[in-house]
């Protein structure tokens, strides 16, 4: 091959590659802001990542990955929770947890209305009640003083799942 033949051939395996890098890395970043179960999008605040068929998936929430084991029956193990007033990562050994509060990041959508322009009654959102992670039990329970909510040890929570 000649010195141009060379020059082609290799500026197309350059560009082959680059375009495979650019490829994996949207998927990669839509995996890290979608979450796994629901497709809603992930939050700083309330992330949660865990181990499910041996891959590494990203949840909007605690509650989301949670049932997540209980519909699809396959056995999931959190290995990280984002402190909500921080979003810093936490160890799920350590997190205490504020359930059913008056927040819930994932419903910030508007509900579905039926063709009559009626609200949908929403009998199942897996990201409820909302669990929200902290990063120890005097924050948790300063959150719950003014958004209500029952404070426990994630490690109780995720047991109580794992039934």
């Amino acid at each position: 091959m000649n010195r141009k033949s060379v020059a082609v051939v290799s500026i197309a395996v350059l560009a082959l590659v680059a375009m495979g890098f650019a490829g994996w890395h949207y998927v990669v970043e839509r995996e890290q802001r979608s979450c796994r179960a629901c497709s809603r999008p992930v939050h700083d605040h309330s992330r949660t990542i865990a181990i499910v068929d041996g891959k590494r998936g990203f949840y909007c929430c605690p509650a989301c990955a949670l049932s997540e084991h209980r519909q699809a029956g396959k056995p999931i193990r959190i290995t990280e929770l984002a402190d909500y007033q921080g979003g810093g990562a936490l160890n799920p050994a350590e997190a205490v947890v504020v359930r059913n509060s008056d927040i819930n990041p994932c419903k910030s959508h508007e509900a579905a209305m039926t063709p009559d322009k009626q609200p949908l009654q929403t009998d199942f959102d897996r990201c409820s009640p909302s669990i929200l992670a902290f990063r120890d039990m005097k924050a948790a329970q300063s959150f719950a003083a003014e958004h209500g909510g029952q404070i426990l040890r994630f490690a109780a929570l995720a047991a109580e799942f794992n039934r």
